[in-house]
């Protein structure tokens, strides 16, 4: 077979011509292109190949009542009796449809469309409405997501396919390999294509190798060879088509890369004393072991693999995904602002938004008995208490990371430094996700709230470069002070976390004598008030040599402990926001 190194484009033209071909076996294509020229230009030979007029792009903020159906509430009012709407799934019904900004869509969305890959249609019980829509539809999920976005799961899992066209410019784009006439051609063959039984267990154990637990990426690898095979115009599938759907449908979504380094050779046994013993037949030499299938064609594919796309993959494996310090706020429900994500059941006299569609489409399919009770023939429109519906907001609330420095004597004197940078480096990470920083320090005989809850980064910067260093440890008094803070941020919704860097040496009690063990009993009690807040906490043992003292303190309030005895700032920085994430 040609070990021809295929180019980026290449394999996204096989990847249009495919979903076109087989795009209703495969689920679709997971599309990971930012928007611009080289995306638009691929989804136009998509339909070009597809003979569609155009491809219907689903919104990734389409209400739940247009992506389904329901109730068409116009000819319900008109008629007197509950009349059908087809949604957009059941409209695009055996086409190719896009969804667009498919790294934000909503949960329910996702599972929408999921369930109308699977299963082709649609099971619609709402609004009075009873009945079943085909919905045999081929995504094309567009993502646009940067490294720290990304589709569900469970939706890309359901699409075989994965394009990635994120570093091809528009001088990438080359020639096209095929049309629309090859792709019929290649449908009228594709049932008499011949896949043999070596290519399947082949398929699979690459599949295993490379880290794939679902099925679906080794059946969506079969359908795409028997393609591959269908538009290069032969019966059979050869490792051409193997390794063309390795590289379309199990390496995008390898969780590992195998080690495809040879074994060190054995060394050469020393050769034994001659000892006088009746001559033997040599047995046969033994012919060198050749690769397995399996080997054989999971080299031939990464050998086809466009250069630096492997260390690419290596890298994603091997990389653990981590977010920035401070998490963004929980969503929590409002009855006035926020996003709205749907309709509820409910009494607008004690506040919220009467949705006037959803009312209407509760009212509408009880009009005619509500007519025959009340014997008038008049066409008129009643709406009753158990009709009202109201519109469902969901707001983020605000997020807090509080910051708690020990700068006493012991602190100061080992890690002090590496722990400002440290937060300087956590700080400049809350200021990119717009979270709120506070930074409490405490030392001698108490904690002080240097930086109040602020958004400005240049403020903490300044109160984190003032922070002095020496005196006892009221540990204590520090806690205590990051609990009322964190009660009052609590009262106004917003979503707290603590990080407190010390090497757990608490040794001022709270009233203010130097006692260590007075100092230790009332910090393990602050400990335990703490503990009993909604909030996760992280204590970063900054001892050289680390103690008991600040794990039995992490386990009292309930937090996770990390001991970097000898971390700088930025190994400390990565270790937070690894923890945090």
């Amino acid at each position: 077979m040609t070990t021809d190194t295929p180019s980026l484009w290449a394999d996204a033209e096989w990847a249009a011509a495919l979903v076109n071909l087989i795009g209703d076996r495969i689920g679709g294509v997971h599309l990971r292109a930012s928007p611009g020229p080289v995306r638009e230009y691929w989804l136009d030979r998509v339909e070009s190949f597809s003979g569609q007029s155009r491809l219907r792009k689903i919104p990734a903020n389409i209400p739940e009542a247009r992506l389904l159906g329901g109730i068409d509430l116009g000819a319900t009012l008109q008629q007197g009796k509950p009349i059908a709407e087809t949604g957009m799934l059941g409209e695009c019904h055996e086409r190719i449809v896009i969804a667009a900004m498919a790294e934000r869509l909503p949960r329910n969305t996702v599972h929408h469309l999921c369930v109308a890959l699977d299963d082709g249609q649609l099971s619609i019980a709402r609004d009075g409405i009873d009945t079943r829509t085909a919905a045999r539809i081929t995504l094309i999920a567009a993502d646009e997501g940067t490294e720290e976005e990304f589709i569900h799961g469970a939706l890309s899992d359901r699409l075989g396919i994965t394009v990635n066209l994120q570093s091809i410019g528009i001088h990438g784009v080359e020639d096209d390999i095929f049309d629309r006439g090859q792709i019929e051609r290649a449908r009228a063959r594709l049932d008499e294509i011949n896949l043999t039984e070596a290519h399947r267990v082949a398929i699979a154990t690459l599949s295993l190798t490379l880290g794939i637990d679902s099925p679906r990426a080794s059946l969506a690898a079969v359908q795409v060879a028997c393609g591959a095979a269908a538009l290069a115009g032969r019966g059979t599938v050869d490792d051409t088509d193997i390794a063309c759907a390795l590289r379309l449908c199990l390496i995008p979504k390898a969780a590992q890369l195998p080690d495809m380094t040879e074994p060190a050779p054995e060394p050469t046994p020393e050769p034994e004393p001659e000892v006088d013993q009746p001559e033997e037949p040599e047995p046969p030499q033994s012919t060198e072991q050749l690769p397995s299938d399996e080997d054989r064609l999971l080299e031939a594919a990464l050998a086809q693999l466009p250069e630096g796309l492997l260390q690419q993959l290596q890298t994603r494996a091997a990389k653990v995904r981590q977010s920035s310090a401070g998490t963004s706020g929980a969503h929590h429900r409002h009855q006035q602002r926020g996003r709205p994500t749907g309709v509820f059941r409910g009494d607008h006299r004690r506040g919220g938004r009467v949705n006037i569609l959803a009312t209407l489409r509760a009212a509408a399919p009880w009009q005619p008995l509500r007519r025959r009770e009340r014997g008038d023939a008049l066409r008129k429109l009643e709406i009753r208490r158990e009709d009202i519906h109201l519109t469902r907001y969901q707001q983020r609330r605000e997020s807090l990371t509080l910051f708690v420095v020990d700068a006493s004597g012991s602190a100061a004197m080992q890690r002090l430094a590496e722990a400002k940078g440290a937060v300087e480096l956590l700080l400049a990470d809350c200021y990119v996700r717009r979270d709120q920083v506070a930074l409490i320090a405490f030392r001698d005989e108490m904690a002080e709230l240097l930086l109040p809850p602020t958004r400005s980064l240049v403020r903490a910067k300044k109160a984190l470069a003032a922070l002095p260093g020496g005196g006892a440890t009221p540990m204590a008094a520090a806690l205590d002070l990051t609990r009322e803070i964190i009660e009052r941020a609590s009262k106004q919704g917003t979503t707290t976390q603590y990080i407190l860097l010390t090497d757990g040496a608490a040794n001022v009690a709270l009233d203010g004598t130097r006692n260590r063990e007075a100092g230790t009993r009332d910090a393990l009690a602050a400990a335990r008030r703490l503990a009993g807040q909604p909030v996760s906490g992280l204590v970063i043992d900054t001892a050289q040599r680390p103690q008991p003292r600040a794990r039995d303190l992490a386990d009292t309030l309930r937090g996770t402990y990390i001991a970097l005895p000898k971390a700088d700032a930025r190994t400390l920085n990565r270790t937070i926001r690894a923890v945090s994430g």
